[in-house]
């Protein structure tokens, strides 16, 4: 941590010049406006250049930088200081200062919150409302599986030929599938851009599933041996 207290004077070096990461365009004093207010910026100054001070830095006198403090704690009003891009952090073959974009902490990496598909952020109640829909698809599949199941049993019993039967109840299944992912879009589930598959992917093992168990079921039960069995002996 820097201190502003002594300046520094080295045997034998004159005033130092301003770093690399100081604009010449700019007004020196700004870097010390933004030091002495912003509190990530003073941290981002410190870890990075822990040998100077930030009067220093950018050309300027201890008294300078006294003057600037001053000026700062006899205003009233807030500073308003003009946002600027952050400095890149310094080069150095020194393996201690780790290259990158200034953020609050070191080598933290920003992360972008999650967009849906248009591109806009989703806040936490757009998120309790994509998985209420997302459950809702996930049950509306359950129920066509297993009505759809049943349904097979009986729409295609009068198929003869156990292949055929099997393809038309399997293509059955399969038309009821698309069918749900059509309701799907009607219900307008903002997926982020990363879980778009959601939409097809959302109780698709269930469906499958529970449509061949509802449909073997059903056709078992319909098609049980019709045997007359007399309860009473002699009848």
């Amino acid at each position: 941590m820097a201190k502003h207290g002594k300046k520094r004077i080295r045997f034998g070096s004159k005033e130092r010049k301003a770093l690399d990461f100081v604009d010449p365009n700019k007004d020196p004093r700004s870097y010390i406006k933004r030091y002495l207010t912003e509190e990530d910026y003073k941290d981002w100054f410190n870890r990075n250049y822990p040998n100077h001070t930030i009067y220093e830095a950018v050309g300027l006198s201890e008294s300078d930088y006294t003057e600037t403090k001053n000026k700062l704690a006899n205003e009233k009003d807030d500073i308003s200081i003009e946002k600027t891009e952050p400095e890149p952090e310094p080069k150095s073959d020194s393996d201690e200062i780790v290259a990158g974009k200034w953020t609050t902490k070191p080598n933290q990496k920003d992360e972008a919150p999650p967009t849906d598909s248009a591109g806009t952020y989703i806040t936490d109640a757009d998120t309790r409302n994509i998985k209420k829909k997302e459950n809702k698809l996930f049950w509306l599949r359950i129920g066509f599986s297993i009505m759809g199941g049943i349904a097979a049993t009986f729409l295609f019993d009068t198929i003869e030929h156990d292949e055929e039967h099997r393809w038309t109840s399997i293509g059955f299944m399969i038309i009821l599938f698309l069918v749900t992912c059509v309701i799907a879009k009607g219900m307008k589930i903002n997926f982020p851009r990363s879980d778009r598959k959601k939409i097809v992917t959302t109780g698709i093992g269930s469906f499958i599933f529970l449509y061949l168990f509802a449909w073997i079921m059903s056709f078992t039960l319909l098609n049980l041996p019709q045997e007359n069995i007399s309860i009473i002996p002699g009848l």
